[in-house]
């Protein structure tokens, strides 16, 4: 009994210990969170017009978070350079927050998923495919609307919970340079002949006691539509750091303007591609219908002609048996499978009960 005892206590901690030593191996147990600051800055492409802020947990996975105008991509690789993506078999994203709240986009994915709205899990598509999960590249992309940009532009910080194995991990990424690099990746070369045609509210001043002397200093604002653009300071005294000031905040309205233009340019294009999917859906689920019906058609054809067919088999083995039961009727003689066609049988050969 108790060398029994002993052996199960045995194999009880054999079996904990491999269960410990598959756990040391998940790079998630340890580490379930992952800060990345301002610390870490964004890499900007402006050929390809996206912007990546990449980070490591120094268990061998990188972190890429990638903004291309369009939506947000989370890529997980094995490489700094984001080139060696890793697999999972089965990658879930828990979470998707802004300033510690849940994003309202994040929610709509996960009313608009297939089958539950508790995570979103890959194999499970998500209406018009705003959300995407595909565990074989280790990507994860949301695609933004207006309302989820405008709250990643104002944001402070963004968090996306991901549950690539047993524990999730959540990565919590500062995002208050977003703006910032939001401006560089959309900046583009103003003509000077256009920054005269905007106008700047005039400068207001104010005197403040430098020692025994009284420097003016006054700002350059922009209307008062433009909250988002800050006041340059400048000595009112001189001109010609009051005309940088002015122009500097030209230059800002007139990028404000160009991003505006080029957000409402992306929104008509994404509109028009939309209408052309719907468009070219339309047309192949009506092509899709055509041939069903001529499969159908084709169907019914081949069914009347078997039956035809086999109409005219019958046919001719009912005269063909008709023709032999005649010998006997001719004779005042009865057979039992002639009992079938009787009703061609002469008057006096009646039904015989013994053959029913």
């Amino acid at each position: 009994m108790l060398d029994r005892f002993f052996t199960s206590l045995f194999i009880l901690c054999v079996f904990s210990f491999n269960v410990t030593a598959k756990n040391n191996d998940n790079p998630f147990v340890k580490n379930n969170s992952l800060n990345i600051g301002k610390d870490v800055s964004w890499n900007i492409d402006k050929k390809a017009m996206s912007a990546t802020k990449s980070a490591t947990d120094g268990k061998g996975s990188y972190y890429h978070l990638r903004f291309d105008n369009k939506q947000l991509e989370l890529l997980i690789s094995s490489d700094a350079g984001g080139t060696v993506p890793k697999k999972f078999n089965q990658l879930e994203v828990k979470n998707l927050k802004i300033d510690g709240k849940r994003s309202p986009l994040f929610s709509w994915c996960l009313n608009n998923q297939q089958r539950h709205n508790r995570f979103l899990q890959q194999g499970l598509t998500v209406k018009k495919n705003i959300c995407e999960i595909n565990g074989g590249t280790g990507r994860f992309t949301v695609r933004l609307n207006k309302d989820a940009l405008t709250a990643i532009q104002k944001g402070k910080s963004l968090s996306i919970m991901l549950k690539p194995y047993r524990t999730p991990i959540e990565l919590n990424y500062e995002i208050s340079d977003f703006q910032e690099m939001y401006l560089t990746l959309n900046a583009k070369d103003v003509p000077t002949t256009a920054l005269a045609a905007t106008a700047v509210i005039p400068a207001a001043s104010v005197t403040s006691n430098i020692g025994a002397s009284r420097v003016s200093k006054c700002w350059a604002r922009p209307p008062e539509e433009y909250k988002t653009i800050k006041a340059i300071e400048y000595p009112c005294a001189d001109a010609s750091a009051k005309l940088d000031a002015e122009t500097g905040v030209i230059k800002q309205i007139n990028q404000k303007k160009a991003n505006e233009r080029e957000l409402a340019a992306q929104r008509a294009a994404e509109k028009e591609k939309q209408r052309k999917l719907a468009e070219d859906k339309k047309q192949k689920e009506l092509a899709a219908k055509l041939e069903q019906e001529k499969l159908l058609q084709a169907e019914a054809a081949a069914i009347a002609a078997s039956e035809a067919k086999q109409a005219e088999i019958g046919g001719e083995i009912s005269q063909k048996m008709i023709s032999m039961c005649d010998k006997y009727w001719s004779k005042g003689k009865h057979r039992c499978y002639c009992q079938k066609y009787i009703e061609h049988a002469p008057e006096e050969i009646r039904k015989n009960s013994s053959c029913e």
